[in-house]
């Protein structure tokens, strides 16, 4: 019996971390790409950042806007600095990307057969 209870907070551990990088990479997609309200002010700082960059030559803000533009970097910044694992901070990296290219799929095999009706 104590062998089943330990292999159920095996399991739940593990779903919790897979659920923890996932909700980490559906935060990235969202705050890059697809999140409207937040689109306005993520263009506004990297806007300023840019401008910064220029007036002042300081081109080595440059990976800060590749970041904030990147859904790939951004979900691999963010699951770093909040979990502290290289490992899972990959993972979120390449789950971001496997998703964003789905729903990309999706959307073009939609818009497609949409206009044949």
């Amino acid at each position: 019996m104590a062998s089943v209870t330990r292999a159920n907070e095996r399991y739940k551990r593990r779903s919790n971390r897979m659920i923890e990088i996932l909700g980490l990479s559906a935060i990235a997609l969202l705050t890059i790409k697809y999140f409207s309200p937040v689109q306005p002010i993520r263009e506004w700082i990297v806007g300023k950042i840019i401008r910064f960059m220029v007036r002042y030559n300081q081109f080595w803000l440059q990976p800060l806007v590749q970041i904030l533009s990147c859904p790939f970097c951004f979900a691999t910044w963010l699951t770093l600095i909040v979990t502290f694992s290289i490992y899972k901070a990959a993972i979120a990296g390449v789950l971001t990307m496997i998703l964003l290219h789905c729903i990309e799929a999706l959307n073009k095999y939609l818009y497609e057969n949409d206009d044949d009706e």
